[in-house]
């Protein structure tokens, strides 16, 4: 019982115990007995609201105020004008409904004046929730010889020995009450209560067990996640490190069969020089102290760099992972290899833009001289050339940044329609020369947008570069900015033109690396443009997508956020973090 509604209690008592004196005295529209009922109504209110019960029992047993059974204070410390209260009714337990009235409360306080029994003044005043109980030890003016009663009681036992659970509680219910009604709401909550604790108990005998199963599951995901991902071979080793059993793969990885390794240690058996053994120092799996974390690893210093694809799983005679052998095979000498690509390819990428970038500022030197119309068609062709060039060698620069997760953004608020003009100035000289027409449809007004300037620049101009490798001459090509009503969170950029279009096979991998939707003529490019453009737009928070029909053009859609104070700590995303294992094996 909470303190908040001790005090509660002693509340009611003080002021039902005032009521009681002061309607005695005076009628019930007096103040002091408004007052006083007003009090009383008001804490039992509390008390019900704060134990949510349906009822309060107020009981006098052994010297004690009992409140719903709990012994709440010695009766020396009750006023005498309380405790008249019960000897004056022949009652032990006085009981409230928590839908009692404070009228109710106010009637009931003149009931030490009644002249009429108890009962009949709850009766004729229409008192119905407030009952006064008897002890059901006792019959009214009564007493009980205590031979009988013990003599009563082992009747009873003998009558319940051999009878049904639900048979007892009647036998022991019909003992406590005569009203049908009563002996089965004692049986129901008895019943309730019974299934509740044995619910309880069996939940706590079976905790440990459900423990177990949970740490045998996870033990299991996490057996068959290793397997199945790294390693077909299994060594199972006892506590000591002495081998016990190695399936077919793990053989062949070892270099023995079963017979020859069985009982040995496994260091002794694994051919250091070309293999690397991971396994757990401490090999015993004890539930009940803490695992050590160390790993010991027996190789040459080189090779245990090496990425480890041929695996084998050691497990202890518990069925417990503790190690790995691994035998590096051709795959991760190709791994290596790949990795040397990827290498080569970065270096080779910036090694070659500098003397190009030197090329094409003397060819653009040399053409503004007075040339004749041969020598100046070759040099504008050179020049032509080592912009495709140019762009090649971006496109696999930006894609190898986007591969190793080097890619930055510089995310500020932009003009979006600045930055749509700046990429058509720069289209323009291209669509000229095919005699395309290159517009910008914007709305009047355009909030700012949350986006890195140059790489949304380089979006628009990809899109642009891609309309008219894939537009014919005289053609048209529409640029728009825009908001839609339903979207306020976004602006719109679209580049729309009349060229080829794409065919419906081909538009849910047009986004795809190394992909050209092309149209019976060879185009040049590495087919990552749109690839790097759609990462560009996703990592800074946009989308992008592609409506088109096969011979009436496409029409290439991207969003990018508006700028909000809010948005300025989101962070482009990036390539979801590798677990260690992943790393390891450069999976």
């Amino acid at each position: 019982m909470s303190e908040e509604v001790k005090t509660y209690i002693l509340e009611y008592l003080k002021y039902l115990t005032r009521l009681l004196v002061q309607s005695n005295l005076y009628n019930e529209q007096h103040p002091q007995v408004k007052e006083a009922a007003a009090e009383a109504y008001k804490n039992i209110a509390l008390i019900f609201k704060s134990t949510n019960t349906g009822e309060i029992s107020l009981t006098i047993e052994q010297n004690k105020l009992m409140i719903n059974g709990i012994p709440f204070i010695q009766t020396e410390k009750l006023p005498n004008t309380f405790l008249n209260l019960f000897k004056k009714t022949n009652c032990d337990t006085l009981t409230f409904k928590s839908s009692v009235t404070e009228r109710e409360i106010i009637i009931f306080s003149r009931i030490l004046s009644s002249k009429n029994s108890p009962d009949l003044f709850l009766k004729e005043n229409s008192i119905s929730n407030i009952k006064l109980e008897k002890s059901i030890y006792e019959k009214a003016g009564k007493n009980i010889n205590k031979n009988e009663e013990t003599k009563s009681t082992l009747l009873s036992l003998d009558k319940i020995k051999n009878k049904t659970f639900e048979e007892s509680l009647k036998e022991i219910a019909s003992k406590l009450t005569s009203d049908e009604n009563e002996q089965n709401q004692i049986i129901n909550a008895l019943f309730s209560k019974f299934k509740q604790e044995v619910e309880d108990k069996v939940n706590k005998a079976i905790s440990e067990i459900k423990k177990e199963k949970i740490k045998v599951e996870n033990d299991y995901q996490r057996t068959e996640a290793v397997i199945s991902n790294i390693a077909n071979g299994v060594l199972t080793v006892d506590k000591d490190g002495n081998i016990i059993m190695a399936n077919p793969e793990a053989q062949i990885i070892t270099g023995k069969p079963l017979k020859e390794i069985a009982g040995k240690k496994i260091f002794d058996v694994t051919n250091i020089e070309n293999q690397v053994l991971n396994i757990a120092k401490g090999l015993k799996t004890e539930s009940d102290k803490p695992i050590s974390p160390q790993i010991e690893t027996k190789a040459k210093e080189d090779l245990s760099k090496t990425i480890k694809n041929s695996t084998a799983i050691i497990k202890n005679e518990e069925g417990k992972i503790v190690g790995t052998i691994s035998l590096p095979t051709d795959i991760a000498k190709l791994r290596e290899i790949d990795q040397l690509k990827n290498d080569f390819i970065s270096t080779m990428t910036h090694e070659l833009r500098s003397p190009l970038t030197s090329i094409k500022m003397a060819l653009d030197l040399v053409s503004r001289e007075n040339l004749s119309p041969d020598i100046s068609n070759m040099i504008n062709a050179a020049i032509r050339n080592s912009e495709r060039l140019n762009s090649i060698i971006s496109d696999i620069l930006d894609f190898s940044k986007l591969q190793s997760g080097k890619m930055t953004f510089n995310l500020i608020d932009n003009d979006p329609i600045e930055i749509a003009n700046e990429a058509i100035d720069s289209m323009k000289a291209w669509s000229k020369s095919k005699n395309i027409d290159l517009t910008l449809d914007k709305s009047a007004t355009l909030p700012k947008i949350y986006c890195d300037k140059k790489r949304t620049e380089q979006i628009l101009i990809n899109l642009i570069s891609n309309s008219l490798k894939f537009t014919a001459t005289n053609g048209k090509i529409t640029v728009s900015v825009y908001q839609k009503e339903n979207d306020s969170n976004f602006v719109f950029f679209s580049v729309k033109d009349n060229g080829c279009g794409i065919k419906k096979e081909d538009l849910s991998k047009i986004f795809e690396k190394f992909v050209q939707a092309l149209s019976g003529e060879k185009l040049g490019g590495t087919g990552l443009g749109l690839a790097i453009t759609k990462a560009m737009v996703v990592m800074q928070g946009g989308n992008i997508y592609v409506e088109s029909e096969y011979g009436k053009g496409s029409n290439f859609i991207f969003t990018i956020p508006v700028y909000k104070k809010s948005n300025e700590s989101f962070k482009p995303k990036e390539e979801k973090t590798k677990s260690w294992w992943q790393k390891l094996f450069k999976i």
